[in-house]
């Protein structure tokens, strides 16, 4: 049955997504990332005309994803200050590194001739 290998998965995401931790980001990435994938798979294949026990059994994957939904947010969210964090380091960096490229802050023009 489809449906229920969706609910596992599910209840495997759900878990997933309870324990995460900044510091195991990138393994619990990679999981996420296959659990989704297999979840998308089995989402294409169900069928048109769910049977009553399918139809409840929908309802408690769909309170699931509901669940899972804030969390995911909340590290999207986390993963996006972290990459603009770096984004401005890398830029604070260049600027340090050759602070005579691009415009200065005093309007001075800098005539790199010799």
């Amino acid at each position: 049955m489809v449906l229920l290998r969706i609910y596992d998965l599910s209840l495997e995401l759900e878990q997933l997504v309870s324990g995460y931790t900044r510091e195991q980001r990138d393994p619990f990435l990679a999981e996420l990332q296959q659990l989704l994938d297999q979840r998308e798979v089995l989402l294409k294949q169900l069928p048109a005309s769910p049977t009553e026990a399918e139809r409840e059994l929908g309802k408690r994957v769909q309170a699931i994803n509901r669940r899972i939904d804030e969390p995911l947010k909340r590290i999207k969210r986390e993963i996006a200050r972290d990459m603009n964090q770096f984004r401005q380091r890398k830029q604070t960096v260049n600027r340090y590194r050759n602070p005579y490229t691009g415009p200065t802050k005093d309007g001075m023009f800098l005539d790199k001739r010799e």
